[in-house]
């Protein structure tokens, strides 16, 4: 008899373990989806050396403005980099051309170029700062 109910409790016990184990593993499975909503949130990129890089790109006809602005935390900064016009060819990016970027402390570029109707262009560029590398992608514009 004594070996039943010992039997018994411990199975009860097993059953209210069960039930902690599960509650548990739903806990996680929770907080998993929770992360999964805040993870579309904006991210800010870290950077050491860089205030700032706001690639842009505008249009008016068929002449395209692509333009960039970067800042570096340190007005003595030595910035370097590329501004790339790119076209969206077959589901590719493709690098229509290209302008050379360098300066110290701030640098802004803004150029023209004439593009082909129903294409669409980004401004991309690429730069480093005081010998930290960055890149930025601006939105498509559509001519």
């Amino acid at each position: 008899m004594k070996l039943k109910k010992i039997g018994a409790i411990v199975l009860i016990f097993a059953f209210i373990f069960a039930s902690v184990v599960v509650n548990n593993v739903y806990a996680i499975e929770q907080q998993g989806y929770i992360s999964a909503n805040i993870s579309r949130q904006i991210i800010t990129p870290f950077w050491v050396e860089i205030i700032n890089i706001s690639p842009y790109i505008s249009a008016s006809g068929n002449t395209l403005y692509p333009e960039v602005y970067v800042e570096a935390k340190n007005a003595s900064a030595t910035i370097i980099g590329t501004m790339y016009l790119e076209k969206y060819s077959s589901g590719n990016w493709v690098n229509v051309t290209s302008w050379s970027l360098k300066g110290t402390g701030n640098v802004f570029s803004s150029k023209s170029y004439t593009g082909v109707s129903n294409t669409k262009y980004r401004t991309r560029v690429v730069v480093t700062v005081n010998g930290e590398s960055a890149e930025a992608i601006s939105g498509t514009c559509e001519i």
